[in-house]
């Protein structure tokens, strides 16, 4: 059975469209972490009275490990949009004493 007629065209030309996307989307990032933009410099800290950040376990990498799981518990009583938590991890992390 025979596709239909300009099937096998359009095919090449999503194939094209992807590869073309893909090849921008990692030349555009050349080599750059996304979170290396974050002007961390010019933060300020001003936690509200209540807010509160907790994470667990509070010691990664524990027994051996090499990869696990965080839970947040995070609250402010007066949110507003400007707020943010920024958690980061080593990719190989290994507790050493």
């Amino acid at each position: 059975m025979k596709p239909p007629p300009g099937t096998t065209t359009i095919a090449a030309a999503v194939c094209a469209l992807v590869a073309v996307s893909v090849a921008s989307a990692v030349a555009a990032g050349g080599g750059e972490q996304p979170l290396s933009r974050i002007a961390i410099h010019r933060a300020t800290v001003a936690p509200q009275p209540g807010a509160f950040v907790d994470a667990s376990p509070a010691l990664l990498g524990l027994g051996g490990k090499d990869r696990e799981w965080v839970t947040l518990r995070y609250s402010n009583p007066k949110p507003s949009n400007d707020d943010w938590i920024g958690v980061f991890s080593p990719a190989n992390f290994k507790y050493i004493s």
